[in-house]
């Protein structure tokens, strides 16, 4: 048999280490372009010192990015309901048109106001096996799936839980055509409140953005890997001896195993444990003294919540406080801390200082507060299965947490409950989607520099020979 003419090593080593290179900066500039919408008003862009100089970061790091305000959906003026409408009805054309993968929302989310409100949805259902009363909790996450219809049984009620072809009780508006948990882009939000004129609310709030823009920008440019170490760490705080069981799951599946550390504050009366917490009695002092002395990369808890605080782990006043230098993600199973009728919520104020993406619940959420097996389907739902299933997307499948929001609202089995669609519809992302507890400084290269870069390789080479 004869051997081929074309033998790859009598090629001079320079061509093929500038081969190489095009084809390594191909693949990056593949793997990493995605269209990134920015969604505001245009007060905001007038406003924001910071807005200009993070698209140009955004398109560094290998994004498309679009920004959008009310005037590109005559949006200005509405508000409330046929604002979030008009919204996402641009939304479903600039989709379309650009291929959106992320989606990030600046602006007010309160349900009076616009022209970028929350959507008001109405997940608890009256049906069989459920039980509850059917308030209203504003969501995000309409505009992530923008092709189904959300009122599909056509009552004025837009997110209910249940099939449209129900009979003989309650219909909702899950069914061929409807809500099916496909998000079409991946949704975070800035809030800024009032506008200009609420001169101090607003100033106040502009100022606020401009930091977490740069905040975000910092964290992304991290140098290399040596420089976020401190990422892979976790604090855990659990109110009630009769919720440990969420912190224990998380060390022993998924930290551990990962190379995490972890710093734990329980309420540690009445139960044995191998490996007793770091604090053990759950309070806000012995939360923050755990913070600084663990730096944690992520951030949890586990109790009863309200606007301003998290009981016996978090309030605002707390958040303050926070190094703001070394930001966590957090993820917060708890009521109404990310109420967007509250402009002092704890997510925002973590958002603004502590944290560089939040999670939390715009409304009532829903446990269990006894010990489960947060891996069955039956759990995955409920607010500490919720917790784990996201913490194990960022911390060990390394996705941006938009990513493992969607992902997990998507693949999560709803089992049969209204108020688990609740959690998934009040569980909601202050920050920007694409931050990634990995991340680092990425410069992708334009394509139209590749021939260059690549010539520079090989010119290098010949140097380096010579």
């Amino acid at each position: 048999m004869k051997s081929s003419n074309c033998k790859l090593y009598s090629l001079p080593m320079g061509w093929l280490l500038s081969v190489l290179f095009l084809i390594v900066a191909f693949v990056l500039t593949e793997v990493h372009a995605t269209d990134y919408a920015i969604v505001t008003t245009s007060d905001i862009r007038a406003s924001s010192s910071q807005l200009s100089s993070f698209e140009a970061h955004k398109a560094l790091r290998g994004h498309t990015v679009h920004t959008f305000d009310e005037t590109d959906w005559s949006g200005s003026g509405l508000t409330g309901d046929p604002a979030a409408e008009a919204m996402r009805s641009f939304l479903q054309t600039a989709e379309s048109t650009y291929d959106l993968d992320y989606l990030l929302i600046i602006g007010d989310p309160r349900s009076n106001v616009g022209p970028v409100p929350m959507k008001t949805l109405h997940p608890r259902n009256p049906a069989p096996n459920c039980n509850f009363s059917q308030d209203a909790v504003l969501s995000d996450y309409y505009y992530a799936d923008v092709n189904g219809n959300w009122d599909l049984d056509g009552d004025g009620l837009y997110g209910e839980f249940g099939d449209v072809n129900q009979v003989g009780s309650a219909t909702g508006d899950f069914g061929v055509g409807g809500i099916d948990r496909e998000h079409d882009m991946i949704v975070g939000r800035i809030p800024v409140y009032g506008d200009v004129s609420q001169t101090n609310i607003f100033n106040q709030s502009i100022q606020d953005l401009d930091h977490i823009l740069q905040k975000t920008m910092n964290y992304q440019n991290a140098q290399d890997e040596a420089d976020i170490a401190w990422r892979k760490s976790a604090l855990i705080a659990i109110e009630g001896a009769n919720r440990l069981f969420y912190g224990e799951q998380l060390k022993d599946n998924l930290l551990a195993p990962n190379g995490f550390s972890d710093y734990r504050v329980y309420d540690y009366q009445g139960v044995t444990l191998p490996d007793p917490p770091d604090a053990t009695t759950t309070s806000v002092p012995n939360v923050l003294a755990g913070w600084d002395i663990s730096t944690p990369g992520i951030a949890t808890w586990f109790t009863h919540g309200a606007g301003t605080g998290a009981v016996s782990v978090m309030t605002t006043t707390a958040a303050a406080t926070l190094d703001d230098d070394s930001p966590a993600i957090t993820w917060q199973a708890s009521c109404f801390n990310s109420q967007p009728a509250n402009r002092n919520n704890l997510s925002y104020r973590l958002l603004v200082n502590g944290a560089i993406a939040t999670v939390g619940f715009t409304e009532i959420s829903h446990g269990p507060g006894s010990e489960v097996d947060l891996t069955t389907d039956s759990h995955l739902s409920g607010i500490p299965g919720m917790g784990y299933g996201f913490i194990s997307r960022v911390g060990v499948d390394e996705l941006t947490v938009g990513e493992a929001l969607m992902e997990l609202k998507r693949d999560s089995t709803l089992y049969n409950r209204c108020w688990y669609w609740q959690n998934h519809v009040g569980a909601n992302l202050y920050g920007d989607p694409d931050i990634s507890l990995f991340d680092t400084h990425m410069v992708i290269p334009e394509p139209a520099t590749l021939p260059l870069l690549s010539f520079s390789v090989l010119m290098a080479h010949r140097r380096r020979r010579s």
